[in-house]
């Protein structure tokens, strides 16, 4: 990066006096105007308040984020197949996660590391779905035969 755009992402980021009284710190008051640093003094500062992320603290960061990803997929699966997740309603299964979930929070609230017991509770609940759904005339038969209950009246 060019010394002209350091400078003018610096300005960007912080007022003329924070500047200021960083470059005085960084120079041991020896100069004020971030103009007067040379370039290798300049890009110290740069790195010192806009600290860059190493590459690989990016790939981790993205390998967690895909996990985290792929344990929410986990869930909305599960809960598309048992039917507590509509396409185009979420009302019922945000519902469910504050009223139900072992922790009492959404979805995108949990950690990749709590993820465990929701997707025993949800595994759980498929597994009887199935076995409910096997039973002719249930409410979960007809959802899973896509065949619409008839009326109580």
């Amino acid at each position: 990066m060019t010394p002209n755009a350091i400078i003018l992402r610096l300005r960007d980021k912080f007022s003329e006096s924070a500047l200021r009284s960083a470059v005085e710190l960084h120079t041991n008051y020896d100069k004020w105007n971030v103009e007067d640093l040379t370039e290798d003094e300049l890009k110290k500062l740069f790195s010192l308040l806009c600290p860059q992320k190493t590459p690989a603290e990016q790939v981790f960061n993205l390998q967690m984020e895909q996990r985290l990803k792929n344990l929410r997929s986990i869930i909305l699966k599960e809960a598309s197949y048992i039917g507590l997740l509509e396409p185009d309603n979420w009302d019922r299964f945000n519902a469910f996660m504050k009223k139900y979930s072992p922790l009492k929070k959404s979805l995108n609230q949990y950690k990749i590391d709590e993820f465990e017991g929701l997707i025993r509770q949800f595994k759980s609940m498929r597994a009887k779905y199935d076995k409910q759904a096997k039973i002719p005339f249930t409410q979960q038969w007809y959802h899973k035969n896509k065949i619409s209950a008839p009326s109580i009246n």
